[in-house]
């Protein structure tokens, strides 16, 4: 089973987009994951966002604090589902 945990920072502040209501606009700045099967850590910046999508996708398990209002609300610009 392959566990990724991950977090990410945004290029911008909620205050900075208008809002709480417009997190999908604050960008992404970094994201850090940590994946069981690998066995270490892996960042990814914006340019390597789909390199991002694609751990978080193959895995089993992603862990994450707030990860489902917040942190795949950032991401959602940068997917097509």
């Amino acid at each position: 089973m392959n566990i990724v945990y991950f977090d990410l920072e945004t290029k911008y502040l909620a205050d900075e987009v208008g809002g709480w209501d417009f997190i999908d606009a604050m960008g992404l700045a970094v994201a850090v994951t940590y994946s069981t099967q690998r066995g270490g850590f892996a960042h990814y910046t914006e340019q390597e966002v789909s390199a991002l999508i694609e751990e978080l996708s193959s895995a089993d398990l992603v862990v994450g604090f707030n990860i489902l209002r917040f942190d795949y609300t950032v991401l959602r610009p940068y997917t097509k589902r």
